[in-house]
């Protein structure tokens, strides 16, 4: 059996000095590189966010030519939120105004921003800005859609725009915030 001398000290362990050394350095490290993980995951969530826009903007252009309906996409600003619909006729009796039939198919259903996205504003065919209430643009039978422009920004104030144009139902993404060009 081992024994110790006087004054011999046993090398078995960690000082607490050597374990305050390492806690400090994994500290520094932690501080340095997880910043950059919470950027990585806004900017999934703004990639994931324009690839949803993108894929309800296909589906609905295809789809309205598909089932003879005029299909409505919602930007709510207030309640940052897209929802589809397709309009129908009322009977004449009651006035002859279009009411809205929410779609609930799951390719279909309304889409709730994240919290690193925000719905800056929407631009119509017309050129009017809105910035808050809502915003529609109509898909209809003959593969026609309003042309419209869409902001979104992240929390770092990173502007992505989505021009949606309107024979071909395409979304064209562009980093930073641009207009329409004129003409």
């Amino acid at each position: 059996m081992p024994t110790l001398k006087a004054g011999a000290r046993s090398e078995r362990g960690f000082t607490l000095i050597e374990l305050t050394m390492v806690i400090l350095v994994i500290g520094i490290v932690g501080a340095l590189v997880l910043p950059r993980f919470g950027g990585l995951l806004d900017r999934q969530q703004m990639r994931r966010t324009v690839n949803v826009v993108r894929g309800m903007v296909r589906q609905l252009h295809a789809k309205a030519a598909l089932t003879k309906r005029v299909y409505r996409l919602t930007f709510d600003l207030d309640e940052q939120q897209l929802t589809v619909c397709h309009l129908q006729s009322l009977p004449p009796t009651e006035l002859g105004e279009d009411t809205c039939v929410a779609e609930l198919s799951r390719e279909m259903r309304g889409y709730a921003m994240p919290d690193a996205v925000r719905l800056l504003d929407v631009v119509s065919a017309e050129g009017k800005k809105v910035g808050e209430g809502t915003a529609t643009m109509h898909f209809h039978p003959t593969g026609q859609a309003e042309p419209s422009v869409v902001h979104l920004q992240s929390p770092d104030e990173t502007h992505v725009t989505l021009f949606i144009e309107a024979l071909a139902g395409r979304v064209k993404v562009v980093y930073g915030y641009a207009e329409r060009e004129k003409g």
